[in-house]
């Protein structure tokens, strides 16, 4: 028996690399040593699109590539956890609320509540993370800029979220 598709496969493959070229296309340094990117946006679109499951192994998976790509291995491992984390909470939020109603303001209401909750671990990771690196003081310095790439994701991942929604693809 399989455990997922093809499709779902390829589907997951397709979104790991559009999450690594999201985080990678677009970078702000922060006084962390980390960066700002609009890569969440596409974090909360697999746990949506993909599922809980699927959608955090392509969001871990695209989220730890750019940052080994990009030079930043330090963050690679938290990355894959906390990315993964984030999708997996946004899907799984999305879908609890959402239920079986395709009613534009459910699936409206389930998208900000998946990107909020999503988008709030985010944050707590990162902050568990570099508190452990450079210390709590330069941690809460990086919350700043955790809070502005979450929230600027979930901005343009909302609109991406509603047209998706006349193709019933989640």
């Amino acid at each position: 028996m399989r455990l997922f598709k093809t499709e779902q496969l390829a589907t997951a493959g397709f979104m790991a690399a559009l999450v690594m070229v999201g985080t990678l296309i677009i970078q702000i340094p922060t006084p962390t040593k980390g960066y700002i990117h609009i890569g969440d946006s596409m974090v909360y679109l697999c746990g949506i699109l993909l599922g809980p499951v699927l959608g955090s192994l392509a969001a871990a998976i695209g989220s730890a590539a750019a940052d080994l790509i990009s030079g930043y291995t330090i963050y690679a491992p938290a990355t894959f956890l906390i990315k993964g984390v984030e999708a997996l909470v946004t899907g799984a939020c999305f879908y609890a609320v959402k239920k079986k109603s395709d009613s534009l303001w459910r699936i409206t209401a389930a998208s900000l509540c998946g990107i909020c909750l999503g988008g709030l671990l985010m944050v707590s990771g990162y902050l568990a993370y570099e508190t452990f690196l450079y210390g709590f003081p330069t941690a809460v310095l990086s919350m700043v800029a955790n809070i502005t790439q979450a929230a600027g994701g979930g901005l343009l991942a909302l609109p991406l979220i509603l047209t998706l929604q006349k193709y019933k693809r989640y």
